[in-house]
């Protein structure tokens, strides 16, 4: 796993960041949670999906980072929580579908990447499609799917042990509450970049404008 590839999931950049694709269609993801093992982390991640939402949770030395981006409002929060003080930061977020380093469906990774069928395979007794994959995030190597397009595993070419491995799986609707901030978090723009306007009963979140320039004063030369 490369150092980029880990900065891309443990930070911020690992939903906003990464490139985004003009041409994709964010309308058909599938709604599931998954638990997930990633190469380099000593816990599971946390993977909450709904429609053109996501939720990440990493859980890091007993620290859980929370991402949810949101590409139908165009804003990714973050959640902290530092003593007493709870806080939801909101940053801009491109609304087309992006590359990320954790592809859980399979035709995000065929947007953007070749893939053949090469044999059949179990992850955690679940049978899937073992496929090749290239050019996905400039990488190439194996991955497994299951028969309704859900990528269980995938393999960094030259690697033994997966980039990531899906080790729970539920697909279905999730709660909508997973994708705000909890009651009692302050939500808070980050200066010059976003803005955002919420309750936690109906959340709504808005890019300010700049206001408009104040006119320059006229002067009136003074003669010599």
């Amino acid at each position: 796993m490369t150092t980029a590839w880990k900065a891309c999931l443990a930070a911020i950049a690992i939903l906003a960041a990464c490139p985004a694709q003009a041409q994709s269609d964010i309308s058909g993801h599938v709604d599931l949670y998954a638990r997930v093992r990633v190469a380099g982390f000593a816990l599971p991640v946390d993977i909450r999906q709904s429609g053109a939402r996501t939720r990440v949770d990493v859980n890091t030395g007993g620290i859980v980072q929370t991402y949810i981006a949101d590409r139908e409002k165009g804003v990714l929060i973050s959640l902290l929580t530092a003593g007493q003080t709870r806080t939801a930061l909101v940053f801009p977020l491109d609304r087309a579908d992006g590359i990320i380093p954790l592809p859980l469906e399979l035709p995000v990774v065929t947007r953007q990447a070749a893939v053949k069928i090469v044999g059949a395979s179990l992850v955690n007794g679940k049978p899937c499609r073992l496929m090749e994959f290239s050019g996905y995030l400039n990488q190439s190597g194996l991955l497994c799917a299951t028969g309704d397009n859900i990528i269980l595993q995938m393999t960094k070419q030259g690697h033994k042990d997966p980039l990531f491995q899906v080790m729970d799986l539920t697909i279905g609707a999730q709660d909508s509450s997973w994708f705000r901030p909890p009651a009692g978090y302050t939500v808070t723009a980050v200066p010059a970049i976003g803005g955002a306007s919420a309750s936690n009963d109906s959340p709504s979140y808005a890019t300010p404008t700049a206001p408009p320039a104040a006119p320059k004063p006229r002067t009136t030369p003074t003669k010599p």
